[in-house]
């Protein structure tokens, strides 16, 4: 038999994606369908899942209805999704919720942490000692779109390292740690907190070579069009959530809170960035 051609296989997947959608196997008919929330993709996505698993539980309890949440497999993915209303709601680096805030008519749900640090790591073993020593080196970060990358880059600038550093993408925070490991890159840029959520299988061969300035950590942001009930019952059950007190505070574990105004507006600056990333300038 011959394998179908790719404009049948494409045929077959838009007839899939415009199907409606069915109760899932041992749901009821009549129960609400599940509210989808995109997550940020800082973490590998069974250790992301993980982490948020707490929140989801608890979302689900508070609003008597299934919760779903997804990522995607970079931030310029998950930006496209946000941008086209795709889910429900979003968890987005904090310059991409403003963004999306102004640009995409999003709405401002809930802040997770008001300051983290951007750190520079390398191995424990490394020469460098400054930043100055980086010269020539390869440094991983998540992809430009991230919050700790934009950071990293500016501070490669102020360094007057842009141009003699190589930055490479990495996948997620977990797999550049890997990779710093092996030497395959001699330094990672990542937020402090997003070193509390990693897979014990992690390698953490790692030390502090710099601590760059404090960044607001994720916000959630529901999607414009989701009904107003909707969209004020998850904020309400966002904000009744309450951390796990033995597990670190990140931001799969924060006491989730209205946003500092002046948080707010110190972000203009950080998203005006990104919206040129993604004009591709």
């Amino acid at each position: 038999m011959r394998p179908p051609s790719r404009r049948r296989l494409l045929r077959a997947t838009a007839a899939v994606l415009a199907a409606p959608l069915l109760p899932a196997r041992g749901q009821a008919p009549g129960t609400p369908a599940p509210l989808t929330i995109g997550l940020a993709p800082f973490l590998s996505p069974a250790a992301l899942l993980q982490a948020f698993r707490g929140l989801r539980e608890h979302l689900e309890r508070a609003l008597a209805r299934p919760v779903e949440m997804v990522t995607a497999r970079d931030f310029r993915t998950l930006c496209e999704a946000t941008r086209a209303q795709r889910h429900d709601a979003v968890m987005l680096p904090a310059h991409l919720a403003r963004l999306a805030a102004d640009d995409w008519g999003h709405h401002v749900l809930a802040a997770t942490i008001d300051a983290l640090q951007v750190l520079v790591l390398v191995r424990r073993d490394s020469p460098a000692r400054n930043p100055a020593d980086l010269r020539g080196a390869i440094v991983g970060m998540l992809d430009s779109l991230s919050l700790t990358a934009t950071v990293g880059r500016l501070w490669l600038q102020e360094q007057g390292l842009e141009g003699s550093v190589k930055v490479v993408t990495v996948p997620s925070i977990n797999s550049a740690l890997f990779a710093l490991d092996r030497g395959e890159v001699a330094a990672v840029v990542c937020g402090s907190t997003q070193l509390l959520n990693l897979p014990p299988s992690t390698p953490r061969s790692e030390r502090v070579l710099a601590t760059l300035r404090d960044i607001p950590g994720p916000i959630y942001l529901a999607r414009k069009d989701l009904p107003a009930a909707d969209r004020d019952a998850l904020r309400a059950a966002m904000l009744s959530f309450t951390p796990d007190p033995r597990q670190p505070t990140t931001a799969a574990n924060a006491a989730l809170h209205v946003i500092d105004p002046a948080v707010w507006a110190r972000l203009e600056p950080l998203a005006a960035i990104a919206r040129r990333t993604l004009a591709g300038n």
